[in-house]
């Protein structure tokens, strides 16, 4: 079958958060974008693990009673649109932390909104990279099935928002696996709960798994139960399952499909042991399995400049820093809980263009959780408010990279605009 060819000035690779924000933001740079996505729909881990809230959006603060954006620009107009679509309110959880809770549809079709707004953007779904190849410092060429057909795109520059830096690791850029250092989580959504579930913080549901786990009834893994904040007024109770961290002797691809797998038999059980063996849940039905697990950690390139944890916990600031990060370092291990290493309240470090860069490609920049940055570092800069910016920033970036704008200019205006 004889491939079609696509020529842009900007590639983006994967329609996530990140990806979103890249192409939105090559597309109002005035390049033409083609945007790439393996699934039927846009939104990334925020749709297709029914991630259910964003975090980093707003800086951490318990006195007032009102969240401060870390930035403006872009995550407000999305957030500010997110708001308005859902009809959701940010909530302030434990320690000051500010989150905005969603429907995963909403998001979907948000982003779906945003890139139809502008003429610059094309969007393929079904996409998937299979090759990209590099002449000397710049990637020349990806190679994709779209709807099993295959094509190859040209472009001016890429924006690697995969999740697992694909189309920069194909084409000879360093990276590191992170696989290892978070543990996944799978979200499921049950339907006529007691609406007071979620106020008590599964306070019944909890003694129960500790009872049914320590006669050996249900696998130790189901204690990992957690509640997506902002979910369970209505009886509709979002939660999610938190399983254990990767198996090094595992290459990568097996491991994921011995997670999904585990993920869904263990929901199941868990579901069945709530409607027979709690109260709250007496009447209750399991409603939705997100489609996929929730990936805290993957893949990520060795940058020109690397995001330290210090940078993290000092909130540094840099005189190249193109995007915010405000969010802890939120570690998910091997226990039913986060561990949580903050900085001050009210402050935010930033994250240097270099990070968004790859040593070996000129014309490659990359978003979201495949950035340059240390395992603790990542932690925080990988949520979806984070991968927002991070996204925008990259679009932003390879966009005056492919009009023939210097990179300093990007960078300038980047900083004017989160101001």
């Amino acid at each position: 079958m004889r491939a079609a060819t696509i020529s842009c000035d900007v590639l983006v690779v994967g329609g996530g958060a990140a990806g979103v924000a890249a192409a939105v933001a090559a597309g109002r740079a005035g390049a033409q974008v083609v945007l790439l996505e393996r699934y039927g729909f846009l939104g990334g881990l925020a749709t297709a693990a029914q991630v259910g809230t964003i975090c980093g959006l707003y800086l951490r603060d318990t006195a007032h009673p009102k969240a401060t954006p870390v930035a403006g620009g872009f995550i407000m107009e999305f957030a500010g649109r997110l708001e308005r679509a859902a009809g959701a309110s940010r909530i302030r959880l434990d320690n000051g932390l500010w989150v905005l809770p969603y429907p995963p549809p909403v998001f979907a079709s948000l982003a779906d909104a945003l890139v139809s707004e502008s003429e610059k953007v094309s969007v393929m779904l079904h996409t998937t990279v299979a090759e990209a190849q590099a002449e000397g410092p710049r990637l020349v060429e990806v190679r994709a099935l779209a709807w099993n057909e295959p094509v190859v795109l040209c472009p001016g520059a890429v924006v690697d928002c995969s999740g697992e830096a694909t189309a920069a690791a194909l084409a000879g850029a360093g990276v590191e696996n992170g696989a290892g250092d978070q543990a996944p989580s799978l979200v499921f959504v049950m339907e006529n709960v007691d609406p007071g579930l979620a106020e008590r913080g599964l306070l019944e549901v909890r003694r129960e798994l500790r009872q049914a786990v320590e006669k050996g009834s249900l696998p130790a893994l189901c204690e990992r139960l957690a509640l997506v904040p902002g979910t369970g007024a209505d009886g509709h109770l979002a939660l999610k399952i938190n399983l254990a961290q990767a198996s090094s002797d595992l290459p990568l691809w097996q491991q994921m499909t011995a997670w999904e797998r585990q993920a869904r038999a263990l929901v199941d059980e868990l579901q069945r042991f709530l409607i027979a063996n709690t109260a709250c849940c007496r009447n209750a039905r399991l409603s939705s399995v997100a489609p996929q697990l929730g990936i805290r950690s993957g893949r990520r390139i060795r940058g020109r400049a690397t995001l330290a944890d210090r940078d993290v916990l000092d909130a540094r600031k840099s005189a190249q820093g193109v995007a915010r990060g405000c969010w802890p370092m939120e570690r998910w291990g091997n226990a039913p809980r986060p561990e949580m290493t903050f900085f001050n309240e009210g402050d935010y470090y930033e994250i240097p263009l270099d990070c968004l860069r790859p040593v070996e490609l000129d014309n490659v920049l990359v978003a979201g959780r495949c950035l340059s940055a240390a395992a603790g570092a990542m932690t925080s800069a990988r949520v979806i408010g984070t991968a927002l910016a991070t996204g925008w920033a990259a679009g932003t970036a390879a966009a005056f990279q492919a009009l023939g704008r210097p990179l300093d200019d990007a960078v300038a205006t980047l900083r004017q605009q989160m101001n």
